[in-house]
């Protein structure tokens, strides 16, 4: 992971030199923000493998921030904050988070989200030209895009890889464990289920004729989610 270059955004010092001690030991380069405009500045300057963001910062927060580097770039993004409810969980993904972790967090767990990010996004660029279809739905695993009759559909990074997996298991029930595994990347299969949860409900909403009966994405009580019949 030396080649590795992280983007931090947090306006508290303390945090900055902790998670900087963190990911330094990690043989990880580290750049600092104090704040969204800042970091947009420092991504603009820098080769930058993953954002890793607070979401209360002073001049332009973190969801805002998250949001406009999504309008130019799939720059893995992390949202780190002390917002942990799940309306809070949703935002982070609707601007256009891929992961998302809580304060206070746990060292090694941080730095195993960080480095799936990076695995995951390494993964995505060497991947051959390929279609993946159901009825209508079309993704262009190549060219990073899902279509619905024709007409392009706005996915974040993380709802395209979610829908990439569900489709590849066409018919497969999939625990929640094994999309932590599997999707987020996490070593273990133990975490926050509102992440899965609220990004399978974001997806309905762009997918879905009726998101409240869906016929893509069907939930298996008790067990997971299979896509298609």
């Amino acid at each position: 992971m030396d080649s590795v270059q992280i983007l931090f955004v947090d306006d508290d010092l303390d945090i900055q030199k902790l998670v900087g001690s963190i990911l330094k030991s990690e043989g990880m380069q580290v750049v600092f923000a104090d704040d969204g405009l800042q970091a947009i500045e420092k991504w603009r300057q820098c080769e930058i493998d993953v954002v890793v963001l607070d979401v209360m910062m002073p001049v332009l927060d973190g969801l805002e921030t998250c949001r406009r580097l999504r309008r130019v770039s799939d720059v893995p993004i992390l949202m780190l904050t002390a917002k942990g409810q799940e309306n809070d969980i949703v935002q982070g993904f609707e601007v256009g988070a891929d992961d998302y972790v809580t304060k206070p967090f746990r060292a090694r767990e941080l730095v195993a989200r960080i480095k799936a990010l990076v695995n995951r996004y390494a993964r995505q660029e060497e991947q051959e030209r390929e279609k993946l279809a159901y009825e209508h739905l079309v993704l262009d695993l190549k060219e990073r895009r899902v279509t619905y009759w024709g007409k392009t559909i706005q996915v974040t990074p993380l709802e395209f890889q979610l829908l990439q997996y569900l489709m590849k298991n066409m018919g497969t029930v999939l625990s929640k464990e094994e999309l932590l595994r599997n999707v987020w990347g996490h070593v273990e299969a133990v975490g926050d289920m509102n992440l899965i949860e609220a990004a399978v409900r974001r997806l309905r909403k762009k997918l879905e004729l009726d998101p409240s009966s869906p016929e893509y994405i069907q939930t298996v009580w008790g067990t997971g989610y299979r896509f298609g019949d």
